[in-house]
């Protein structure tokens, strides 16, 4: 490998490490260590599979399929992947993400040090910076990957690496939560990186290519191996950031993520200990946001053929953001969770049905009825969360296998997959349109 292709490779995959660790990313992990304690490894383990590799298994899938979203949707249908994407936008911009950016900001970074600043001020002045940073969409990977995640990565050494030491004499008491590993699995789906990973793909690939990577394959081994590399420091920092919620000395029922947060930071380094989280978390967020910013107005303007241009789609986004991060991270959390529920099972069967079987299944209605059953399983979730006193819905989804660990979705995708090929018989590979 070239010099200056393993460059383009580092700092790729130093820009996709900063856009994905974000509030989520920097809260969570933490705080199901502090829940699982002695078995904290366990939950890491499925925690692992829904934050790291199914967001690198979705830059895959976009990398292989072409140069968007739309382009791995296709291989099922264009009308419902342009309706994925819509969906997989709106959650990972101006709805959750990235109010929830502007929430954690206020309430993890700037609340503990000036208990009397104002949160519509605070978001204002963040989602400010954010949209003055996203206007050059051609500068982001380069801003992200040579300048902010060398500090946030620097940073997060100095909080992470004392802990490694220090928390080992903290005596661990045992875990009461049933089903550990399952519980990471499921709130890994919280740092939302699947539908994060779909849009950041699209910047990853226009990186690699103002660097003249036009070629099909070598575009593919640049985008792959930036992923893999992001991949590695997460599980690095994401194993940190378990322990240390781990060995935390707080009572689990009576805090939240970010109140875990400050009290690791002076559990180690005293009152100081609170500027350093400050720091992290403005950190995180903004390179998230401007990420997050930056693909959202992208998409929307291909969507509408440019009637909606990039900075009109920044300026939007921000507004909208502001908004919502007013409702503060748990509102944000509580009303996200039935969404994700239902996107998220729906991308990662996209995802690893294309990856798995893209090569040598082509014809489009295996990927498209998989998609369907899926679909209409996952907006069970959705019915509870909207309608709780019915119990109709919960159950139906109790009669589902695997409904208890949130997973009633998998063995209906396999069997509809299966059973879509057999039947096709002759036309397996017809050619997608």
């Amino acid at each position: 490998m070239d010099t200056r292709k393993r460059s383009t490779i580092l700092f790729l995959g130093m820009a996709l490490f900063a856009m994905f660790f974000g509030a989520g990313n920097l809260l969570l992990p933490a705080f199901l260590g502090l829940q699982t304690r002695t078995d904290w490894a366990s939950t890491f383990t499925g925690f692992s599979l829904t934050a790291i590799l199914a967001p690198v298994l979705a830059i895959f899938a976009v990398a292989v399929s072409g140069n968007y979203f739309t382009d791995l949707g296709a291989r099922a249908n264009a009308k419902l992947a342009y309706a994925l994407s819509l969906i997989n936008v709106l959650c990972i911009g101006p709805l959750i993400a990235l109010p929830r950016s502007g929430a954690s900001v206020y309430e993890v970074a700037i609340k503990p040090i000036i208990p009397n600043a104002q949160p519509v001020w605070v978001c204002a002045l963040f989602f400010g910076a954010v949209m003055f940073a996203s206007f050059s969409l051609e500068r982001i990977t380069g801003v992200l990957g040579k300048i902010f995640a060398p500090v946030l990565l620097f940073f997060l050494g100095v909080l992470i690496i004392p802990g490694l030491f220090l928390g080992a004499e903290t005596n661990l008491p045992p875990t009461i939560i049933e089903d550990r590993f399952y519980v990471g699995f499921q709130e890994g789906y919280q740092t939302m990186d699947v539908l994060a990973g779909l849009i950041f793909a699209v910047l990853l690939i226009a990186g690699a290519k103002r660097k003249s990577y036009t070629h099909v394959s070598d575009r593919i081994e640049v985008v792959v191996k930036a992923a893999l590399l992001a991949a590695f420091c997460m599980l690095l920092v994401y194993g940190g950031l378990f322990y240390l919620g781990a060995h935390a000395t707080i009572d689990a029922a009576n805090t939240n993520r970010s109140a875990l947060m400050v009290h690791i930071a002076t559990q180690y380094f005293g009152s100081n200990g609170i500027y350093l989280i400050s720091v992290l978390m403005i950190l995180a967020c903004l390179t998230t946001a401007i990420a997050l910013t930056a693909g959202s107005a992208n998409f929307f303007e291909r969507l509408t053929n440019g009637k909606l241009g990039y900075i009109e789609g920044v300026i939007s986004v921000t507004l909208v953001s502001i908004i919502l991060a007013i409702t503060g991270v748990d509102g944000i959390i509580s009303y996200a969770a039935g969404l994700l529920n239902f996107i998220y099972p729906v991308t990662l069967v996209l995802i690893l049905s294309v990856l798995l079987f893209g090569k040598i299944i082509k014809n489009q209605k295996p990927y498209f009825i998989t998609l369907i059953v899926t679909m209409l399983i996952s907006f069970i979730r959705v019915l509870i969360q909207w309608f709780p006193t019915e119990e109709s819905f919960q159950h139906v989804l109790n009669m589902l296998p695997l409904a208890r660990f949130n997973l009633e979705w998998v063995l209906p995708a396999v069997l509809t997959f299966i059973i879509s090929c057999f039947a096709l018989g002759r036309n397996l590979n017809k050619q997608y349109a």
